[in-house]
């Protein structure tokens, strides 16, 4: 009975500083172990990015990899204490080597949908899925309520990440 108590109050306590340790890792900087592009941004509206919101603010970004290998992005929110998030990176697509490092965002009205990531100085670009659910409609004065994407103009806004000088 003994041997069991010390055992589970040893796994608590194993529990707990695995806990602080990893909190204390996420406010010391990025999770990555590998970091291959590291940025700032400010996103002027409120913004979902996969299955994350993000409101309207400024924002780290890094993009590398993890144990393994797996690509990942790493969203951390400027005001301390709030948002941390890794992603799965999306599909890589090409990238012109003239254009600059950004965000591009599908707006609908004061609300965007982040649809790919451009690192041209690093050669490299990624596409994001449309989160589950969304359904991009637009609202023009031809119609009465809303039109589909494909029919419609849509709001393409680009975010400008400036690169950090690692």
């Amino acid at each position: 009975m003994k041997t069991i108590r010390r055992l589970t109050t040893l796994a608590g306590l194993a529990v707990v500083v695995f806990a602080l340790s990893a909190t204390g890792a996420r406010a010391q900087g990025p999770a990555l172990t590998v970091t291959n592009f590291s940025g700032t941004f400010t996103l002027p509206f409120n913004a979902q990015w996969g299955r994350v919101a993000l409101p309207a603010g400024e924002y780290s970004l890094y993009y590398g990899s993890n144990f393994g290998g797996t690509k990942y992005v790493e969203i951390v929110a400027k005001e301390r204490g709030s948002l941390h998030v890794l992603l799965l990176a999306g599909a890589p697509i090409d990238v012109s080597p003239n254009a600059k490092n950004a965000l591009v965002c599908v707006r609908e009205g004061n609300i965007g949908i982040v649809r790919a990531l451009e690192m041209p100085q690093i050669g490299e670009a990624l596409r994001f899925r449309m989160p589950q659910g969304a359904m991009l409609v637009s609202h023009n004065g031809r119609h009465n309520g809303s039109t589909q994407i494909a029919e419609a103009p849509v709001l393409i806004q680009r975010i400008t990440i400036a690169q950090n000088s690692n």
